[in-house]
């Protein structure tokens, strides 16, 4: 026995034949950390939640977010996210203005295909004040179910300032 003990603490490096019939085991690493899927209100910080026109039970949210301050006959991108609550077969945003915005065609209509729950989708478009004063976007979320629709409307007040006055040709400020 103290010869087979004697054997077994031999200083030889070469690998037994028994050892040579194992399977050689990878070293151990971490599993990669799962990635990070941002949440509506990750997605939407910094937007303002849009005025819903009446009481409605349709589980939809909307927000926007304005490029800059909306000034008379400056084209104002506006950036909106529709927040559903529940899914749907699709959804439609139609953007209607009061008579002092200019609209492409005086509305755009946005087709979104399979809107899922807790999703943030964006959109985005451009709009030219033509009068100072309050103006209002009217936002129209229509959700499409299997056989059925329903429709929720947000309102969006734009402050339009005075367009800038020029300088005349030749004439510097102050003079």
């Amino acid at each position: 026995m103290a010869v087979a003990f004697m054997a077994g603490c031999s200083r030889d490096s070469t690998p037994s034949p028994v050892s040579q019939l194992l399977p050689k085991s990878k070293p151990r690493t971490a599993p990669a950390p799962a990635k990070h899927v941002p949440t509506p209100e990750e997605m939407t910080v910094g937007m303002v939640e849009a005025v819903s026109l009446a009481k409605s039970n349709v589980p939809v949210g909307m927000k926007f977010q304005l490029s800059e301050r909306p000034t008379m006959g400056k084209p104002l991108d506006v950036l909106v996210a529709l927040l559903p609550q529940e899914g749907a077969d699709s959804a439609t945003l139609r953007v209607t203005g009061s008579e002092g915005l200019e609209l492409a065609a005086g509305a755009i209509s946005q087709e979104i295909p399979t809107v899922e729950a807790a999703h943030a989708y964006k959109e985005s478009f451009t709009v030219i004040p033509t009068t100072e004063g309050v103006q209002l976007l009217t936002l129209t979320v229509n959700l499409k179910h299997d056989e059925s629709s329903e429709s929720r409307s947000f309102s969006v007040p734009l402050i339009v300032a005075p367009a800038a006055v020029q300088p005349a040709a030749g004439k510097h400020p102050g003079s």
